[in-house]
């Protein structure tokens, strides 16, 4: 067994194994690991050969002869156990053991963005979204969301493309958490980007709040972003300055990169500029941007202190829908709506009223002010756009499919809204449209002396209401739209390019629907024609009519601009209907739930938000 063992030690062992610093080590090591199990063996003990010495030929510092197959069973044994003696006499250190790799810096690694390098300036944006694939435009900082929101779309392209700083955290020593927020390729999104986000410091501001499938044409933000403007002298010296006390002074009071790099300078200090060598916002933000979301256009100088909210001085929403809004029965008459008495009753929204019995009431807003004025309120025929239906002799004998529904939409414009207010209002005017109530309705809706409390009904489906456009003082507020950049046509930031996409798509679905729609109607059409003769005289068929007739009194369609109508029992008037309770009551049963320290801290947000006294008139937009 020994010889063994001492042939594989030859078979595998150098000379640099035993006096090189690294490989030696490691080659010593194995060696001596697996012959230790054969010393330590019982045959070996009992030979006596563990306690043999060291021949002092082999200990010396002279020549070695290396060639082991020539060395003698005791020659070997002693220098094995010279080696292992010599290892654990000098162990390595602790800092040579502990102490962790040192990672190589990548030479081609790009530096930390650095802000106060950069100017900043405040500007507004214009963007539209399709509603459907969002919860919402807002984003809801602390909580998952089973779709994600505009705003987290939006935010994550602002910070990948480094035109907002990301929020600064500080380490328990007082230095800056270099955690890397920017992900790397394409439109990946990023990690918990509620974590980097700082509203404050962006001086953010939205115009108008849209909840879950509302889409938007012209919704506009504003925030402070990086600018390619120069530093004026001014700035360029307190920056020097920072440079050197800036550590000292961010751990007594730490600031905002955006706070660092903004005092204001002089008039006579800031250096010409010309908008047209800006940063092209536009051209980046879309090209980070999925393609249901894009941006449309920038105001380089809004007013001082520019707040998208409170600088609006109206907005505008369209709500779509067909006439007839559902599909009718082969050989029956559509059910239209009645669009003239919906346009009587859509007149007395307008002026100013209180709209308390057309919204969803917001307890945590602790809202008692709910008059809103309106601009406008009309019905509008859509000229030229109608659904797509291929109509033949063949699959449309009775020609029910040339009738094709026509499209119009319910224009509103106001100064403000409630929550949910747009949604009440249409849902009224679908029951006004099926006649199941008289134009009348709305004003006694209107009336809060006459109805203090609202009745319960269901509000209109979320999918064809549009924020069109937030309408701002011309003089204040001046858009710049990009120019069409033909050198990259239908590129993602192309806008024209990507919208027609989505809309070419959008199109052949309708195409592709329409045409099946029209077939399967027109097979329905001729198998009711052959079961009216075949089930016997025409008289026999009208009494069959009647029977239908007859079974749906008891039960009403009702129309919310979904495609799915949804049925009732037999309906009941408006003002016959159980109410919820007063907004009085629903107030303070919120507010008794919630503790003292949450009626106080609201409080102050309020008015701080408003930055006024009054916090009754708080918005909470459709």
């Amino acid at each position: 067994m020994f010889a063994v063992a001492t042939r594989r030690a030859a078979a595998n062992t150098t000379a640099p194994a035993f006096f090189s610093n690294r490989s030696g080590k490691v080659s010593v090591l194995i060696f001596s690991r697996s012959q230790s199990r054969i010393f330590r063996s019982r045959r070996f003990k009992m030979a006596g050969l563990h306690q043999q010495q060291t021949p002092a030929a082999i200990v010396t510092t002279g020549t070695l002869d290396t060639d082991y197959t020539k060395w003698s069973q005791d020659a070997l044994i002693s220098r094995i156990r010279h080696l292992e003696t010599s290892l654990s006499e000098s162990p390595l250190s602790s800092s040579e053991t502990k102490q962790p790799l040192a990672i190589i810096p990548n030479p081609t690694a790009k530096p930390d963005f650095d802000f106060n390098r950069y100017t900043s300036r405040l500007i507004a944006l214009k963007f539209a979204y399709i509603g459907g694939p969002y919860q919402g435009l807002e984003f809801h900082f602390g909580s998952d969301t089973p779709l994600p929101t505009v705003e987290e779309k939006l935010f994550e392209a602002l910070l990948k493309a480094r035109l907002v700083p990301p929020r600064t955290y500080y380490n328990p020593d007082g230095s800056v958490d270099t955690t890397q927020v920017f992900t790397s390729g394409g439109n990946s999104g990023i990690e918990d980007v509620g974590k980097w986000i700082d509203l404050e410091a962006w001086e953010y501001t939205k115009c108008g709040r849209t909840d879950r499938g509302v889409s938007a044409f012209g919704q506009v933000v504003g925030v402070r972003v990086r600018s390619n403007r120069p530093k004026s002298k001014k700035e360029e010296e307190i920056l020097g300055e920072d440079a050197i006390v800036e550590d000292a002074e961010d751990k007594v009071t730490p600031r905002s990169p955006v706070e660092r790099q903004r005092p204001p300078p002089q008039e006579d200090e800031i250096p010409e500029f010309d908008d047209k060598d800006e940063l092209p916002y536009v051209t980046i933000l879309n090209r980070l941007l999925p393609s249901t979301i894009r941006v449309l256009a920038w105001c380089p100088n809004p007013p001082e202190n520019f707040s998208a909210r409170f600088n609006c001085q109206a907005r505008t929403y369209h709500y779509f829908f067909t006439n007839p809004p559902a599909p009718h029965n082969p050989g029956e008459p559509p059910r239209l709506l009645d669009v003239d008495a919906m346009k009587v009753a859509a007149k007395y929204y307008e002026g100013l009223h209180d709209f308390r019995n057309l919204c969803k009431i917001d307890a945590s807003k602790q809202l008692t002010n709910f008059k809103r004025r309106v601009e406008e309120a009309d019905i509008v025929k859509v000229g030229g756009v109608t659904p797509v239906f291929s109509s033949s002799p063949d699959t449309d004998p009775e020609g029910m499919l040339a009738r094709r529904p026509e499209m119009y939409y319910f224009k509103l414009t106001g100064s403000a809204f409630l929550w949910h207010q747009v949604r009440h209002m249409v849902a009224i005017l679908f029951l006004v449209g099926q006649r199941l109530e008289k134009p009348e309705v709305v004003q006694r809706l209107l009336d809060v002396q006459e109805m203090p409390t609202k009745p319960f009904y269901n509000m209109a489906d979320d999918r064809p209401l549009v924020l069109w456009d937030c309408l701002f003082d011309e003089k204040d507020v001046k858009w710049v739209y990009p120019e069409l950049d033909r050198a990259k046509p239908n590129s993602r930031e192309d806008v024209i390019g990507s919208l027609w996409e989505l809309w070419h798509n959008s199109n052949m679905d309708a195409m592709l629907s329409g045409g099946l729609l029209a077939m399967v109607y027109g097979q329905q059409a001729l198998l009711s024609k052959s079961d009216s003769v075949d089930n016997g005289s025409s008289s026999d068929v009208e009494e069959s009519k009647k029977n239908k007739k007859k079974k749906g009194r008891d039960s009403t369609w009702i129309v919310d601009g979904s495609p799915a109508q949804t049925s009732f029992g037999k309906y009941v008037e408006i003002v016959k209907r159980g109410r919820m309770e007063s907004v009085e009551v629903i107030n303070r049963k919120f507010a008794a739930r919630k503790s003292e320290e949450w009626r106080q801290k609201w409080s102050v947000e309020a008015k701080r938000e408003r930055g006024i006294g009054d916090m009754t008139d708080y918005d909470h937009d459709e």
